[in-house]
């Protein structure tokens, strides 16, 4: 028995002396989580609607709106085809490339849509207008035989083409060739929108026809996208998968869309009509359909235009959170829960930047941080730190409404509490944030081999990164807690 005592004890002696410098303790970091603090990050946020029905509306009106906005990540290029093919094979690209030249330089993204029905005056939302038609597809398709509608029997007079008419699909098929070999894959380049059917590429015809696209007109136009954009994501709104009226079609194109990468975006949400017959579901006609992409691939949200919206009377009081009396909700409830919704990455209020900035200071803050992921560590627990070895395990909590669809880094460094100078960086090339999804807390095992040997007194501090551009990922921490661009979260002793 004093045998089987002695060795006992002579293992517990020996486990103790060789943990000695473990340090099993679980920081608990909820306390220090900030909810409120803009966090502007990569891959996410807010875009403007630059260029739309043409090439004069919503124009930027003092460059210190968008250098002010807070998560700005990307201009939207709404133009019709007419503006940038005006003779056939003959390419216009100014309009795009001022753009591009003067905001890539300065951090932004570009997105685009090119549309072949438009509505609004000549010289804004077309250039062109021969014998009251106005033409967003260029004149010179219809001269070489494209068949259309002359008249609309709703709206404005503009052209439609017949969206499976040869002639027309053979000229737009050259043209979107000569827009990628430009365009596709260039690392400023956000999404392109497949916008080439419909009332401003929307997909619906409800300003003009009032003929809805067919099955097969809609796969072609997908088809065709399909064929020329192979590294640019496509994007495709879901008025357009549900234009045909089939419910048996408008899932198979959903289900075809999203087999081939496609994600989706919501041009709707507080139109008038969908405010007086929608509210169940905040505007929004198929939420099930972005449940089904938003998990793999970012989605698209925009707002009716924010001047009607203010007009109709449903956007009431500073950062729109006034009730509507004939509706007994706030404008900002309807966009509130919209996006949580359609789940989007980016997101759009379809507008003048300082309008909306001026009127929704404190909502623009909200919105940005809500849109895409959203970062917080709830915990943080080192488990080894001995013979250059440091092991830790984190708890995440993504409070956005999707996840991010890039790896981001963890990087991290011991900072001698003694001296600040002193410091062992390391590295984790994944921090497996890609699986973090919404509403979910993560648990994290790293571990890393230092390439010091410290001795004494640490805090470990980590920070997230995007690889490509080297920028902090802000995580939802205060502010107190920072070292440089690195959090304080635990103290460890070597």
């Amino acid at each position: 028995m004093k045998k089987v005592l002695f060795y006992l004890i002579a293992a517990l002696l020996c486990i103790v002396f060789t943990n000695r410098n473990l340090v099993a303790q679980k920081t608990d970091l909820i306390n220090k989580l900030d909810t409120i603090r803009p966090l502007v990050n990569p891959d996410k946020g807010w875009y403007h609607h630059m260029l739309d029905n043409g090439i004069h509306k919503y124009l930027i009106q003092d460059e210190k709106d968008l250098k002010g906005f807070p998560g700005m990540d990307h201009l939207y290029l709404r133009l019709a085809w007419a503006f940038l093919e005006p003779e056939e094979g003959k390419f216009d690209w100014s309009y795009i490339d001022k753009v591009v030249d003067k905001y890539v330089p300065m951090g932004y993204k570009i997105s685009f849509r090119i549309s072949c029905k438009e509505t609004g005056k000549v010289g804004e939302a077309v250039p062109e207008e021969i014998d009251g038609i106005r033409y967003a597809t260029p004149y010179w398709v219809v001269k070489a035989g494209a068949k259309g509608i002359e008249r609309p029997e709703f709206g404005s007079a503009s052209w439609t083409p017949d969206w499976d008419d040869p002639v027309f699909l053979q000229k737009l098929d050259n043209f979107h060739k000569a827009f990628a070999a430009r365009y596709d894959g260039k690392s400023w380049a956000r999404y392109v929108d497949v916008g080439s059917i419909g009332d401003w590429g929307e997909g619906h015809t409800w300003s003009s026809t009032r003929i809805p696209p067919t099955f097969n007109e809609v796969k072609t136009h997908i088809d065709l996208y399909l064929k020329h954009y192979k590294k640019t994501l496509l994007i495709v709104t879901d008025d357009l998968l549900r234009s045909t009226g089939s419910e048996s079609e408008k899932m198979e194109l959903y289900n075809y869309a999203v087999k081939n990468g496609i994600s989706l975006r919501d041009d709707s949400p507080m139109v008038l009509g969908l405010m007086q017959n929608d509210l169940k579901t905040w505007c929004v006609k198929h939420p099930y359909f972005f449940e089904g992409v938003y998990k793999s691939r970012p989605t698209v949200f925009e707002l009716e235009h924010y001047g009607k919206v203010k007009n109709q009377g449903h956007w009431l009081g500073k950062n729109g959170k006034d009730t509507i009396p004939e509706l007994k909700v706030t404008g900002a409830d309807v966009f509130r829960n919209s996006i949580k919704l359609i789940r989007p990455t980016y997101i759009g209020f379809h507008g003048y930047l300082g309008e909306w900035l001026t009127d929704n200071p404190n909502l623009t803050n909200e919105l940005l941080n809500l849109c895409g992921y959203w970062y917080f560590p709830k915990s943080i627990n080192v488990t080894q730190n001995k013979k250059g070895k440091l092991s830790f395990e984190m708890e995440w909590l993504n409070k956005g409404i999707a996840p991010a669809y890039t790896t981001y880094q963890l990087k991290g460094k011991l900072i001698s509490a003694e001296s600040n100078s002193e410091s062992i960086e390391f590295l984790i090339e994944d921090s497996g944030n890609k699986n973090w999804m919404p509403g979910q807390t993560s648990a994290e095992k790293y571990a890393v081999k230092l390439s010091g040997k410290p001795k004494g007194e640490y805090w470990l501090s980590i920070q997230l990164f995007d690889t490509k551009s080297q920028k902090p990922v802000e995580i939802g921490l205060t502010e107190n807690l920072k070292n440089n661009e690195y959090f304080l979260l635990q103290k460890i002793t070597f």
